[in-house]
């Protein structure tokens, strides 16, 4: 007698089928929690550069400023004033299009310019150096959004708009 091994085809095409049913319920959850991740990690980054403005300002004993350049966001010792980091020390950049999916939904600071500073004291200021306040709100494909907000008081939070 010869001893019969392997899978019949019958066998095969169940197993291909239900790993297919598998695939089909999986895949759109794995989508949307990787466009809530780009989110996240773009909003944890902005986060993190107003935070190093705001901590380079006072350890510099220096205005640092953090400006808005189409995607780009720049971190720089703003030693001029001009809310400009033509000729400044840079200090960090963060460009949006490294976050697949994630764009920037809206901007408000109470500068003309698309940016915010930080005094050495850690206020923000605005281009006349009076206090001032913001938000950067960026979303995914999704449309969810997180709104990332600076106080008067140099409070830097994290909203989760949904």
């Amino acid at each position: 007698m010869r001893k019969n091994s392997g899978f019949s085809l019958m066998e095969l095409l169940t197993v291909i089928g239900i790993l297919a049913v598998l695939a089909a319920i999986a895949i759109p959850g794995l989508i949307g929690w990787r466009n809530k991740a780009q989110l996240g990690r773009a909003s944890q980054d902005m986060y993190s550069n107003f935070q190093r403005a705001k901590i380079e300002a006072a350890r510099r004993n220096a205005t640092v400023a953090i400006t808005r350049a189409g995607n780009i966001f720049t971190v720089y010792v703003d030693s001029n004033g001009d809310f400009s980091p033509a000729g400044e020390d840079i200090i960090k950049t963060l460009d949006l299009s490294q976050y697949p999916g994630v764009s920037l939904d809206s901007l408000s600071f109470a500068n003309p310019v698309d940016g915010i500073a930080f005094a050495p004291n850690g206020f923000p200021i605005n281009n006349l150096g009076s206090l001032a306040s913001g938000e950067v709100v960026l979303k995914n494909q999704a449309d969810i959004k997180n709104r990332i907000s600076i106080t008067k008081a140099g409070n830097v939070r994290i909203n989760h708009l949904g």
